[in-house]
């Protein structure tokens, strides 16, 4: 079970470095696994040095794996406004003999062109999978493999996916790899943060750590082996969320482009959409200042499955894009939704479902932009606060996930305010407390 989940936030740098000491000086020097999510926002490049030489460094006899990620500034947690220039630090400790860690290196999908490029992508990447020239080298377990997908990384292949209760990664920005090779492990919850961009604070793309080594792509995780303990559950929730449409079903798609909505013009039904709601926005067809989404339905069209962030449409043509690989398939139905580009997430963090016995690791998407456009440096220069049993790394790029129910589902949420949350059995009986200070 997991020893110890918490999330500090400071203004001062000092102070966030005074809190790995006290984590150091609790677990330090016994075997045990130390998950780290690390704000990369301080103002002083050599303060963020100095935290990750606590993190990386201070645990003697302890498995490390963390990253950099995004800022927790303009959200609201526990009712308590928190200010762009907040620091934060998400813990997470587990007994080693309940997880294992890992480092993939599976190579992700280049990067994408606009439009008809992942269909072509999609039909050469089924070639590949059906031919293999002898002379290239192969290797044959993937030959024997039939084509399912990438290996597992070589620390996970021993696992049983039957006593596993779960996987949480950290990945850079290009994760398909990594995605394929979990078919290997089926009815498995995953959930994985992508990393926040940091080539203008490390040099690197996304900053990962795995115990004193540091990563600038690939993923490290945790593999949840205690099989003999309660399962952790998943839910996703959606900050901030306006529905702007009725159910409609997909009638065309490819690739990643919805190009028919009730054998209708996408587009234009979206741009229908929004002046019907009253929405004061100018829309051009690139949807670059307001943040819109695709909804996915439930097959009895009540529930959102999932949530897809708009990223372009046509109004001629009609086509919407998705971040997303692929669209949903024709027959689903989705609905449209809208997210305002001001809005500040506000969530709690005190676990509440359903006994003090379950701790929460959540994982949330940020705008990159927010920073810019909302709160100023507060006055209070002595904001402090940690919330116990719950840990939240957030990060502009979103996060991934797939149910265990939901085998090969992954769903990407790239749509700010998303929130996504794996309840954890809990090693201690106490509640969830928050302590906020200001001096």
């Amino acid at each position: 079970m997991v020893l110890h989940l918490s999330t500090y936030l400071s203004r001062s740098p000092a102070r966030l470095l005074d809190r790995i000491q006290i984590l150091s000086r609790q677990y330090a020097g016994h075997d045990l696994t130390l998950l780290f999510a690390l704000s990369a926002n301080f103002s002083d490049t050599q303060d963020l040095g100095k935290a990750v030489n606590g993190l990386v460094q201070n645990f003697d006899n302890t498995r490390t794996i963390g990253c950099l990620s995004g800022r927790l500034g303009s959200t609201c947690i526990n009712g308590k406004n928190i200010g762009n220039d907040i620091v934060s630090l998400s813990v997470g400790v587990w007994d080693s003999k309940d997880v294992k860690s890992f480092r993939s290196t599976i190579p992700g999908r280049e990067e994408a062109q606009v439009g008809r490029w992942h269909a072509f992508r999609k039909k050469e990447e089924e070639e590949k999978r059906k031919d293999y020239s002898l002379n290239e080298g192969v290797s044959w377990e993937e030959v024997w493999d039939g084509g399912k997908g990438a290996l597992l990384p070589e620390e996970l292949r021993p696992l049983d996916p039957s006593q596993l209760n779960g996987i949480i990664y950290l990945s850079d920005l290009k994760p398909e790899g990594l995605l394929s090779s979990f078919h290997h492990l089926p009815g498995v919850t995953k959930l994985g943060l992508l990393a926040s961009s940091t080539p203008f604070i490390t040099g690197r793309p996304v900053t990962l750590f795995h115990n004193h080594s540091i990563y600038s792509s690939g993923a490290i995780g945790l593999a949840l082996t205690g099989f003999h303990q309660p399962k952790p559950s998943f839910k996703i929730n959606f900050l901030d969320v306006r529905k702007l449409s009725n159910p409609m079903t997909i009638t065309k798609c490819e690739g990643n482009m919805i190009n028919a909505l009730n054998d209708d013009n996408p587009t234009q039904l979206l741009i229908s959409a929004i002046k019907k709601s009253g929405l004061d926005t100018h829309v051009s067809g690139s949807f670059k200042e307001e943040q819109f989404s695709l909804g996915t339905l439930s097959a009895d069209g009540n529930v959102c499955m999932q949530f897809t962030q708009i990223t372009a449409g046509d109004p001629s043509r009609g086509s919407l894009s998705i971040d997303s690989p692929f669209a949903p398939p024709q027959g689903t139905q989705v609905i449209f939704l809208h997210r305002p580009s001001i809005a500040i997430p506000s969530f709690h963090l005190n676990p509440t479902y359903p006994s003090p016995s379950h701790q929460q690791l959540n994982f949330l998407t940020v705008s990159d932009e927010l920073h810019l456009q909302l709160q100023q440096p507060s006055e209070d220069h002595g904001f402090e606060m940690t919330i116990e049993n719950s840990f939240v790394a957030a990060s502009e790029n979103g996060f991934i996930f797939e149910r265990e129910t939901c085998e090969g589902e992954n769903v990407k949420c790239s749509l700010p305010g998303s929130f996504g949350t794996l309840l954890l059995p809990s090693s201690s009986s106490s509640s969830a407390t928050t302590t906020t200070t200001c001096d």
